[in-house]
């Protein structure tokens, strides 16, 4: 199992424990990619290039710096299974390090604290 350090830090989605929580941040991610509602001034986008197909880590890592953030990568491109190619040739939006930040807290405000 990833710990939340191995897997991002604070910009981890395991900061969210609730899964259906994590689900409602992986869903914004995955209307943003279709609805321009959903991306604002903090996104931008990426053409998944013939190299990048079966390493999410390297796009993570050309756009952010940081090969942790590998999880966005696939939840925008519609993956689940990190075993799977992304999709070449076509744009994935991915959103700021800062939006990433804002809506992971947002998130965990909800949950209950034990």
């Amino acid at each position: 199992m990833y710990s939340v350090e191995s897997s991002g830090g604070r910009l981890s989605p395991l900061n969210i424990s609730d899964p259906l929580l994590r689900a409602e941040l992986f869903r914004e991610i995955r209307l943003a990619q279709t609805d321009v509602k959903y991306r604002g001034e903090a996104w931008g986008y990426y053409v998944v290039q013939p190299a990048d197909a079966l390493s999410p880590e390297l796009v993570a890592w050309k756009v952010y710096g940081l090969d942790t953030l590998k999880w966005v990568v696939l939840i925008a491109s519609g993956i689940d299974d990190s075993r799977e190619s992304l999709p070449t040739g076509e744009r994935i939006y991915l959103p700021s390090t800062a939006w990433l930040r804002e809506r992971i807290k947002h998130y965990s405000s909800f949950e209950v604290r034990k």
